[in-house]
């Protein structure tokens, strides 16, 4: 069993270190302590003071939808007698445009974690083996009335075991890499294992507690059955997912699996927190590399000629299988294994090497469109899910905007090619400016000529648009150059 710890000698994932290594630990340790102080002399210091006061109830809006228009439960193929081609109607941008840089070979800086305890305590976090130094932390059993959400507080306050979990938390979700939702997730299952007879509503306020003094946004909720949530504003839409507005900010909601949240009765008590308290961090839901143990997972994908193979790491995917849901162009945006992405990069360079630009492009093109199996998100997982790059080479059937986001990469780190990652209502595609092209479905952009690359429309070449989206004006949701 693999396992990651912040304390405990363990080989690759964490070795005993030094006493230089202790030493530093020690100071990082100080240092957050005391920045941990300094925020508490704030908002902090108060905080219970907000607890204890009077809790008034919001009413809640159901969770966006990204695209209401249900995608085709199999994917177009080409008719038989191409149509004439169109220019199409000039896109708008919807996300702001960030380039997507060519991704080279990481080294391997596999995190070490230190040693400091030799009691730790051992938890299970989406099937990755985690420790943490034993805290001497102590709950209340049940929360009967919002007062006890400040009392709560209070006791956390007064055990110095409170601030060492903090601490904790923080370093190991940085050794992990895991952004602030992925920290969120770790405090909630370690919570969880390490309480397991404490009610939800306890659990749920300890959570509250860490992120809070991490620096989140963090706000505690109880809905009228009693039970406790947490709400966070984010940098991306979260879709699918109910919130609240306080002032002029969306706070989406996240709750314990067990907490039954109707969307027909969406109300929840708050206590009134002063506007300084917004000042701290929001989700953000992007993603980088995350570092954590591996256990090989073979892919293959091959048609017209192309093929890819290697391994992944099937310890990625349950963390990310119910991934909040972004914006498409987020899930361009994130990196989750950038040593997996340049293998399959260098892999296809060699075999696109020596076909024209416009002959690789539809090469990859139809590589993408054929060699994976189609199906909706519906269909496959019960619900609304896209992919990050990685997962494409890990579930068996894949729609539109999986297809598109693993597409898009490749076109500009393998060929080079300059492309938007567009959607139309129902469905994601691509556009590439491609000066080897000189005729096809295409609109303009800043002066350049986009053609319609699409890698969901079965046997279609550079240049052809599904006839339902000619005259549609696309949405550019991720950029390319």
């Amino acid at each position: 069993m693999f396992c990651v710890a912040l304390c405990g000698a363990l080989t690759p994932y964490a070795q005993q270190y030094d006493n230089d290594a202790k030493s530093s630990f020690e100071e990082f340790r100080k240092g957050l302590l005391n920045d941990y102080k300094s925020f508490r002399e704030g908002i902090l210091s108060d905080y219970a003071k907000f607890l204890d006061g009077v809790w008034v109830e919001y009413n809640g809006f159901r969770g966006e939808e990204r695209d209401k228009t249900p995608k085709p439960s199999l994917p177009p193929n080409v008719p038989s007698i191409d149509d004439e081609p169109m220019v199409l109607p000039k896109p708008e941008v919807v996300a702001e445009p960030v380039a997507g840089p060519v991704v080279k070979p990481a080294a391997d800086d596999t995190p070490v974690i230190e040693s400091v305890s030799a009691e730790p305590f051992k938890f299970d976090y989406r099937g990755i083996a985690l420790e943490l130094p034993q805290v001497d932390v102590r709950l209340m059993d049940k929360m009967y009335d919002t007062s006890d959400y400040a009392s709560q507080w209070r006791k956390l306050d007064a055990q110095p075991g409170a601030a060492d979990l903090v601490a904790n938390i923080d370093r190991l979700a940085k050794n992990l890499n895991f952004n602030s939702y992925l920290t969120y997730d770790l405090a909630t299952i370690y919570a969880a294992s390490r309480f397991p007879g404490a009610s939800l509503s306890s659990r749920t306020s300890l959570v509250h507690y860490i992120m809070t003094h991490l620096g989140y946004d963090a706000r505690l909720g109880v809905t009228p059955r009693g039970d406790a949530l947490i709400m966070f504003p984010s940098k991306q839409t979260i879709y699918g997912r109910i919130y609240f507005r306080f002032g002029n900010e969306k706070y989406y909601v996240f709750t314990d699996p067990a907490v039954s949240l109707s969307t027909d009765d969406m109300r929840v008590a708050t206590c009134e927190l002063p506007s300084a308290a917004a000042q701290a961090s929001k989700l953000d839901l992007r993603l980088g590399e995350l570092k954590i143990p591996y256990e090989e997972q073979p892919y293959s994908v091959s048609f017209g000629g192309l093929e890819i193979h290697g391994n992944t790491n099937a310890k990625l995917y349950p963390i990310l299988y119910k991934y909040p849901q972004m914006p498409i162009g987020d899930y361009a945006r994130s990196v989750v294994m950038p040593s997996l992405r340049s293998d399959i990069v260098e892999q296809l360079k060699s075999q696109l090497a020596d076909k024209p630009k416009a002959e690789a492009v539809n090469a990859l093109l139809q590589f993408v469109q054929s060699g994976f199996e189609y199906a909706t998100d519906h269909e496959y997982h019960g619900f609304e899910k896209p992919y990050f790059f990685e997962e494409i080479l890990y579930y068996p059937k894949c729609d539109c905007e999986d297809r598109v986001i693993f597409y898009t990469y490749l076109l500009w780190n393998v060929l080079g090619v300059e492309n938007h990652l567009i959607a139309y209502p129902g469905h994601e595609s691509a556009s590439v400016s491609l000066s080897e092209v000189s005729k096809g479905d295409a609109y303009t952009y800043e002066g350049k000529t986009f053609y319609i690359s699409d890698p969901t429309y079965i046997g279609s070449k550079t240049g052809m648009c599904m006839p339902e989206y000619r005259t549609t004006s696309p949405e550019i949701d991720h950029i390319y150059r």
